[in-house]
């Protein structure tokens, strides 16, 4: 399924620049890139609005734009080591959108000049008529270009505008089997749920609930990362467990828990690190991702791929004090991780120091602690299903807000205080110098920090 991914203000800007004049117009956008098992994908970082005199000639059926322009557009691409998407607008047609020849013969040479300027990227195309949108991808100068089959808005929440209609999307639903679920969100909604790969990385308290929810929901794909097998003290956390799993992957258990549920769900395990190049390349498949893990450096890692792929990901946590005998205080929570919306690292959530610390030999950790150089870092947590299963549920209602719109309000991170039993929607700012910023929109054109 090739796409864009574009941010619903990119999309509103664009689209109000190209269809505002009856005369056609014209914009290039900076991107990134990827591949994954589904096709190519295109993810817009910036757009570059031209002046008039970018303009060489402009009337209601033809444009040709300033080689000045163009260059400038291509510099911009090339400093910042991504590519570009040359978008134009047939303001004429009210259905029926389609190339002209001229268009075939005008992005064929863009295309060429583009893939030999920056070292052999692809080019994306997009057509804008007044109702409709279509797109390509030039994927080399030599071949035909390929069909962008969706337009993908990612920030706050998500929204998927099929540009060709698919098999898949006349799919029947279990009317009886969802008929509650479907009062609450529609039958476009369930429909919505069931085409969905949905990734659950950590299958401990918080990600086998969310595997076990999920199935019930609807979720028919899904890729779950876990490197740990069962032991005996999971039992009082883990979803689809018994005593008899001891020493079993946690993955296989999900995966057995959710075909039990829903016998024709496509589950792919994979029991190995989320820091490996190969794990999260499998997880560029996803629409959504939880982080359901309790250790810094992988919620580091999927803070990246949330922000370089827009792939909405929902980071779930619990964190507990107590003396042993009583819990003393602690937080549940779940963060949206999604282009324009503020990181883990800006949140103040994630610590480089406790990442460096988690990579640390134990004689050297316990040293450093010893020495006052590390603070919060604990091997053996308390935890309890009562408070793992909650933040599985915020991270989920997360999930449906994002969707469906269930929350009136702008907060990208729900929160229960366990002490006072109060919960909180927070907002946090942007951070200009933070790594998302950096990483936004760059795709495959930056490594992840991952062997």
């Amino acid at each position: 399924m090739n796409s864009v991914r574009i941010t619903k203000t990119q999309l509103k800007t664009l689209t109000e620049y190209l269809l505002q004049s009856k005369n056609e117009s014209a914009v290039f956008l900076i991107a990134g890139y990827f591949r994954n098992s589904l096709g190519s994908h295109l993810v817009v970082r910036d757009i570059i609005l031209p002046k008039n005199q970018d303009y060489d000639d402009r009337t209601e059926f033809h444009i040709q734009m300033s080689p000045v322009y163009f260059n400038k557009v291509i510099s911009i691409a090339e400093a910042n080591e991504l590519t570009v998407i040359q978008c134009h607008s047939h303001p004429f047609p009210e259905k029926g959108l389609r190339y002209s020849p001229t268009d075939n013969f005008g992005e064929a040479t863009s295309a060429k000049t583009i893939h030999e300027c920056l070292n052999g990227k692809p080019m994306g195309s997009l057509l804008f008529g007044k109702n409709e949108v279509i797109g390509r991808i030039w994927l080399d100068n030599k071949n035909s270009p390929i069909d962008i089959e969706e337009l993908r808005l990612v920030d706050r929440h998500l929204q998927i505008q099929k540009l060709v209609e698919t098999k898949n999307s006349d799919k029947t639903i279990d009317k009886d089997l969802y008929d509650r679920q479907i009062q609450a969100f529609g039958i476009r909604g369930q429909k919505i749920l069931s085409q969905l790969i949905v990734g659950v990385v950590g299958l401990g308290g918080t990600g086998s609930s969310i595997a076990e929810q999920l199935a019930r929901e609807g979720i028919k794909n899904f890729i779950l990362v876990d490197q740990d097998k069962f032991e005996i003290s999971n039992l009082t956390r883990v979803y689809g467990s018994s005593i008899k799993d001891r020493g079993k992957n946690k993955v296989e258990i999900a995966e057995q828990n959710i075909k039990q549920i829903c016998s024709d769900s496509v589950v792919q395990k994979i029991f190995a690190n989320v820091i490996s190049q190969k794990t999260l390349s499998d997880l560029k498949d996803c629409d959504v991702i939880f982080s359901c893990t309790d250790r810094h450096a992988p919620r580091s890692v999927l803070n990246e791929l949330a922000y370089q792929y827009s792939i909405p990901t929902i980071d779930v946590g619990v964190g507990l004090d107590s003396n042993n005998e009583k819990i003393l205080g602690g937080t549940v929570r779940a963060t949206l991780l999604s282009p324009t919306l503020p990181c883990l690292y800006c949140t103040g959530i994630l610590n480089s120091e406790l990442i460096l610390a988690e990579s640390l030999s134990k004689e050297e950790l316990e040293s450093r602690k010893d020495e006052g150089y590390i603070q919060g870092l604990t091997d053996d947590v308390p935890s309890v299903i009562i408070l793992t299963t909650l933040a599985a549920s915020f991270g989920l209602l997360l999930m449906k807000d994002i969707l469906f719109k269930v929350f009136d309000s702008k907060s990208s991170t729900v929160t229960l205080d366990i002490s006072t039993f109060e919960t909180s929607r927070l907002a946090a700012s942007v951070q200009n110098d933070c790594v998302c910023k950096l990483r936004t929109a760059k795709g495959d054109y930056i490594p992840l920090s991952a062997p």
